[in-house]
């Protein structure tokens, strides 16, 4: 059974209400210069108002509860965000090393359960949340397989995600992982025992969630029904108006 999110589950999953959403607000977003050159990627603007913004409104609907992880020019971020209504708390990530290691800053910050939300990452559109769900991810069916492929694939099998590949070349379905993870503290544990990948040196957050699946966590797909996108690009400038408008 799925229904759209007007709140968080009850059961194992509680109302949003004390649960925290983890912000990820610390790149640069080197691919979207010029326009970052001077200013972080979350403060770039679309239709008179920083990305940030829209992040903040579209969750803060659910839960005034947030944790914010900065970094470059984490000044003008804060300085931004401490303007919004909402209740914010503030982690430094002064080495940049990728989501699994920006995630790790906030363990300190979190209940048992929290919402992981990159702070590029646009939509207009609603959840849809199995009523058993312990954790998940947002699942979006893409339109083409270029989105796909800049963002990770997602494999279902009996109702459960299977698989999650990063920036896959091969496609085996239209599902696509989005930057939104619906996690338990547990997932500070796996971030610990994943080791980096060689291509980026880094953690990904795609390792870190297949050695959950692959050590018997069930993950469940949280389907989003509207309009997303994941800034990246001076390009996606644009689109993300279209989508906010």
């Amino acid at each position: 059974m799925r229904r759209l999110m007007a709140g968080m589950n009850r059961g194992p999953w509680p109302d949003m209400k004390g649960v925290k959403c983890v912000v990820l607000c610390a790149g640069r977003g080197s691919r979207m210069n010029p326009l970052t050159a001077e200013m972080p990627k979350v403060l770039t603007v679309v239709n008179g108002r920083p990305l940030i913004h829209y992040v903040i409104n579209y969750w803060r609907r659910f839960t005034d509860e947030f944790v914010f992880i900065v970094g470059y020019r984490k000044e003008m971020v804060i300085d931004y965000i401490l303007k919004e209504p909402i209740n914010a708390s503030f982690v430094e990530q002064v080495e940049r090393k990728g989501i699994a290691d920006a995630v790790m800053h906030a363990e300190g910050s979190v209940g048992e359960k929290f919402v992981l939300i990159l702070g590029d990452c646009i939509c207009s559109g609603s959840f849809g949340f199995s009523d058993a769900m312990q954790q998940g991810i947002g699942v979006w069916v893409a339109e083409n397989e270029q989105t796909i492929r800049q963002s990770y694939s997602v494999e279902m099998q009996d109702g459960l995600v299977k698989k999650v590949v990063e920036k896959p070349s091969l496609m085996v379905n239209n599902l696509c992982g989005m930057g939104f993870y619906f996690f338990d503290k547990g997932v500070f544990g796996y971030i610990r025992q994943t080791p980096p990948s060689s291509l980026r040196n880094e953690v990904e957050i795609t390792d870190v969630i297949q050695r959950m699946i692959d050590s018997g966590e069930e993950m469940k797909p949280v389907y989003f029904e509207g309009d997303y996108i994941n800034v990246t690009t001076p390009e996606d400038i644009e689109r993300a108006a279209g989508i906010l408008k």
